[in-house]
């Protein structure tokens, strides 16, 4: 929908019109019975602008731009083919759904006429703003009925999909990991840390169990499970030790790392994958992917169909 739904215009997209511009405005563009404007495209193109000027420069700047007014013609078209569609199947909005979008706009100022004051600021009257908002509602409202409604995903289709991209659905590597921790929290704190933890380090190097040793010294919160955190992935621990851990292979121990909370060495006793995530977990995923592809490939082809019979004229 994000490529045809170019009339989702919010205020802040339109550009103030003075009295020139109104004068050498002209028609670029004929749909059918639906009309494209140069200032149509120009207000696209300025919002556009002012964000691509921080961005390029010279003539990059105007090669984009070049692509960039191109890309906004071929859309509008697209979306005045859609509204033309809707009008030759008489459908209609009411003011009620129009007036609720409004109101939604203007639940984002504080007053009415703050409101007010800023379409005024930007040239846009309020019959103008309501037109544009009842485009917007007719082409959602055709989009709906000629595609959206006719497109389904089956249960097989489902299954389908994710046996035949299982590793899609794979979990990151777990560790299981034993930490010492000896705590600091000031400067004279960290130096006898840093003796005592040098000390559990030589201990480690001699031989002795970092389990052991983990419910002798540590002052960590699994010291009475011998330093045991369980399995671990990826930003679980400190910075500092996660860049540790997942360097080390099952029985090996890291250097002595220090943090903000003192000095620890930890441990990695085994490397696990979780496994897959099943079926019930991703099917609600895998079917919104399924429907969004089938939906874009009816909606081309519709596009492509509505263009083929109707009256296209560019000036």
């Amino acid at each position: 929908m994000k490529k045809l739904l170019l009339l989702l215009l919010i205020v802040k997209f339109f550009q103030p019109i003075n009295a020139e511009a109104q004068i050498v405005n002209k028609v670029i563009a004929v749909i059918n019975n639906e009309v494209i404007t140069q200032q149509d495209v120009d207000r696209l193109l300025s919002v556009l602008y002012a964000q691509y000027v921080h961005e390029y420069k010279g003539d990059e700047l105007l090669e984009k731009m070049e692509e960039v007014r191109k890309d906004i013609l071929k859309r509008m078209i697209e979306d005045k083919l859609i509204l033309s569609r809707a009008k030759e199947l008489d459908i209609k909005v009411a003011e009620k759904e129009i007036k609720e979008k409004l109101e939604l706009v203007k639940g984002g100022f504080a007053r009415e006429r703050d409101f007010l004051d800023t379409l005024d600021a930007q040239g846009v009257t309020l019959a103008n703003l309501k037109d544009r908002y009842r485009d917007q509602i007719l082409i959602k409202k055709i989009v709906d009925w000629e595609i959206k409604t006719r497109v389904t995903v089956l249960p097989s289709e489902i299954t389908e999909y994710y046996e035949a991209h299982r590793e899609q659905f794979k979990q990151g590597e777990k560790y299981r990991v034993r930490h010492i921790l000896v705590k600091a929290d000031n400067t004279v704190a960290f130096v006898l840390s840093k003796i005592e933890i040098r000390n559990v380090y030589n201990k480690l190097v001699k031989g002795k169990d970092f389990s052991e040793l983990a419910r002798k010294y540590s002052e960590g919160p699994n010291k009475d499970q011998g330093g045991d955190m369980g399995y671990i992935g990826p930003g679980e621990m400190l910075d500092e030790l996660d860049t540790a851990i997942f360097k080390l292979k099952p029985g090996e121990y890291s250097d002595i790392i220090k943090t903000n909370i003192g000095y620890h060495i930890v441990k990695v006793e085994d490397i696990a994958h979780s496994g897959y995530l099943s079926l019930e977990q991703v099917q609600k995923n895998i079917k919104a992917f399924i429907f969004q592809r089938k939906f874009q490939k009816k909606l081309t082809e519709w596009l492509a169909e509505l263009s083929k019979n109707a009256y296209i004229s560019l000036k």
